[in-house]
Formats: structure tokens, C-alpha cells, sequence
């Protein structure tokens, strides 16, 4: 993979103890930023690879490993699409279904984020079971979290991936009235809208108040009741492999990645590129002073061990039975009774990717020296993305 001209790591290093210096930040927040700021540098140590055809010579530093780095999540993304493989439905419609909630809510949620993004979760789940119950039938969705929007600013958001059918009392699969035929409908998206506004209020009025916290302010239980919540959904390409990648681009996806961000100049200031989305989604650039960029970016970083990847009804791991049976059915294969993890360089082999080889001659790279590094290294969040890995 090639390396981009400008990156957060960097930006964390130069400008990090300013950040740090004007804004009070969780703990977990200066974990992550250290980490990145590690990132593929001496300090995590590496090793030196020669070539044994022309002698060219690769210095290679090891990575963080943090699930907010934009250069690590490469690797945890094809591994995960590798392990979602077999968990596809042949023959089954799967449709893109996604829950934003309003602004007046963001300050509850950046002061709560574990509690609050927890009802998110619960609300979706609850809010899809109750329109699979009007026919009848348990569906299966994978649910992703994001906090960002393309201009990186806070937008929290749950991606769902939603099965266009599901399973009787009886086990046995159909399909939802309107996925039959042609037509590309999923539910009504205004009666979703309503029902997870309700559910969404509801949970986070219960769980505030089990905590002990502050309730949801009048005003602003007004504004989120003043207008519809926002939720489209769309069904995305057909066939498991483009099923597959799509999914995967939403699974391990950092706030903004390094080939966004075009400049970064003498005097501190960031330009990158987002899309946008008010204006036919034109692609833009934004420029703000670096500790900005770095204010912006924190708010995207999760609390330690929140998982961010949940599935649930028939794709639940829960259910990993039920939906090998579901499977054999369909005409696909039986899902293994114990799933092992896929090595990063057999997937690589697999897609045809060639690694370990010289970038001039195509020679077979040999590790000549290990670097130390300079510290240990920084521990890996507690807990994985997904509840499913």
C-alpha cells in the first residue's frame, strides 16, 4: 500500500502537545493519539528487509494496531469481510438502513457517549424487530456505529446492513412483502423514522434516569420532537461479493483517512477534502488550524472496549446455528461449529496481493535485522470492533 504525503500521526507530532496544552481530554483520548503518533515509527520498533536478488534494502516499523489510526485498520477490515463470507444468505436481498439522530441531542451524547451510544444500539435493534414481527418473521442485521460525517464534524450514525426476509415460527425463510419482485422496498422509512424517535427518547430517558444523571432538557426534547429523524435505506449491490465490499467499507473505517488530507502547511494549517453532501455531493476541501483538525478528530474516539459492531436477530452470534441452517436451505454450505481466524497473509494470497517481495526486482525479501523498539508498545483496546469477530 502507498504512502501518503501527509498523515494524523504526523499531525499528531507536531502539533499534539498544543492540542493537548488548550483542550481537557479523556483518557482514553490521549491514549489513542499516543498510540497514532507511535504509529509505524522507530519507537514501536520494526525490522530491516534485504533483498536476496539485488540487495535492495526495506525498512519496516510495526504498526499501533489502534482502531482510530487510519494505517491500521486495512489489515482488520479484509479479515473481517474474509470471516462474513460464509454468513452470507444465497439468493437473499440485503438493504442499507441508516439511523442519524438530531443535533440537539450531540451534547448528551459527546458527555455520555458509552450510555448513550448503548441506546442507539438497542433502539435500531428494537425499532427493526418490531417491523419484521408485522409479518411474522426474526430478520438479521449487522449494525456499525460512526461519529463523523465527511466533514469530519460530529454526526453519530448506525449503518445497518438489513436481510430483505426472515424466519417463521417454524424456521422456515421468507421474504418481506415488499422485497418480492423488482421492487427494491424495505419498510416505509417515515414509520421508521417515528418509531426509533420514540424508542430512541424512551431508552435514553430510562437509562439517564438509572444512572442517576440529568434528564433529557425540555427544549431539547421539544427540538428532537419538532421535526422526523432522518433514516433512508437503499438496497446495495447485488451478489455476495459486492455484498461483501460493501459492507466491508463500512466495518473498519477510521474518522477520515490520510488520502484525504491534502496539505498540511508551514503554519499550521489542514486542508482536507470531505464530500458534501447539501450540495449533490460535491467534493470539497476544508481549512482549519491543525489543533482543530485534532479537536475534531478526538470526538471520534470510542470508549475503551465499546464495541462498535453488533449483529443481531438471525445474525447474532447467538444464532450461529439457526443461521447455518438458514444457509444449507438456501443452497450454501453448513457454517463450521468453531470458527477459526484467518491469517492476514493467506487472505493476501487468496486476492493475489503479493507481500515479502521486492518493490524493484520482485526478489524474496529476507529479514536481515529486528529494531528494538524504543518502548513497549502501546496495549490494544481491551475489547475487538465487533461482537462477532
Amino acid at each position: 500500500m502507498s504512502r501518503t504525503a501527509f498523515d494524523v500521526g504526523q499531525i499528531i507530532r507536531d502539533y499534539g502537545e498544543e492540542f493537548f496544552a488548550g483542550h481537557q481530554c479523556v483518557t482514553q483520548v490521549r491514549k489513542s493519539f499516543g498510540a497514532m503518533a507511535a504509529c509505524r515509527t522507530k519507537r514501536l520498533g520494526g525490522h530491516v528487509e534485504q533483498c536476496v536478488d539485488c540487495g535492495e534494502i526495506h525498512v519496516s516499523y510495526n504498526s499501533c494496531r489502534d482502531r482510530h489510526c487510519p494505517k491500521c485498520q486495512h489489515k482488520d477490515r479484509e479479515v473481517w469481510i474474509r470471516m462474513r463470507k460464509d454468513e452470507v444468505i444465497p439468493g437473499v436481498k440485503y438493504f442499507h438502513v441508516v439511523f442519524t439522530i438530531p443535533d440537539a441531542l450531540h451534547p448528551i451524547a459527546m458527555a455520555n457517549m458509552e450510555l448513550f451510544f448503548g441506546c442507539m444500539f438497542r433502539s435500531v435493534r428494537d425499532t427493526l424487530d418490531k417491523f419484521f414481527e408485522t409479518q411474522g418473521l426474526q430478520g438479521g442485521m449487522t449494525c456499525l456505529l460512526h461519529t463523523w460525517g465527511s466533514n469530519l464534524f460530529y454526526h453519530p450514525h448506525i449503518h445497518c446492513i438489513v436481510t430483505g426476509g426472515g424466519i417463521d415460527a417454524d424456521g422456515v425463510w421468507h421474504r418481506l412483502n415488499g422485497c418480492k419482485g423488482a421492487r427494491d422496498f424495505l419498510f416505509p422509512v417515515h414509520a421508521l423514522s417515528r418509531v426509533f424517535r420514540a424508542k430512541m427518547l424512551a431508552s435514553l430517558t430510562r437509562t439517564l434516569k438509572k444512572e442517576e444523571l440529568d434528564p433529557i432538557p425540555q427544549d431539547v426534547r421539544k427540538a428532537c420532537m419538532k421535526n422526523d429523524w432522518v433514516v433512508y435505506s437503499r438496497p446495495p449491490a447485488k451478489g455476495v461479493d459486492q455484498v461483501l465490499e460493501y459492507v466491508g467499507r463500512y466495518a473498519y473505517r477510521a474518522a477520515i483517512s490520510n488520502s484525504r488530507i491534502k496539505y498540511v502547511s508551514p503554519d499550521g494549517m489542514v486542508t482536507y477534502e470531505y464530500k458534501d453532501y447539501r450540495s449533490g455531493g460535491r467534493h470539497k476541501l476544508m481549512r482549519v488550524k491543525a489543533v482543530e483538525f485534532l479537536h475534531l478528530f478526538s470526538l471520534h474516539i470510542l470508549p475503551s472496549g465499546f464495541v462498535r459492531i453488533r449483529q443481531y436477530g438471525v445474525m447474532a452470534p447467538s444464532n450461529r446455528w439457526k443461521l447455518s441452517q438458514i444457509i444449507v436451505r438456501a443452497g450454501g454450505w453448513s457454517l463450521p461449529s468453531h470458527r477459526k481466524k484467518i491469517s492476514y497473509q493467506r487472505i493476501c494470497e487468496e486476492k493475489g496481493w503479493v507481500i515479502g517481495r521486492c518493490p524493484r526486482c520482485g526478489g524474496f525479501m529476507r529479514v536481515t535485522e529486528v529494531i528494538k523498539p524504543e518502548r513497549s508498545p502501546p496495549p490494544q483496546d481491551s475489547c475487538p470492533d465487533t461482537l462477532a469477530s
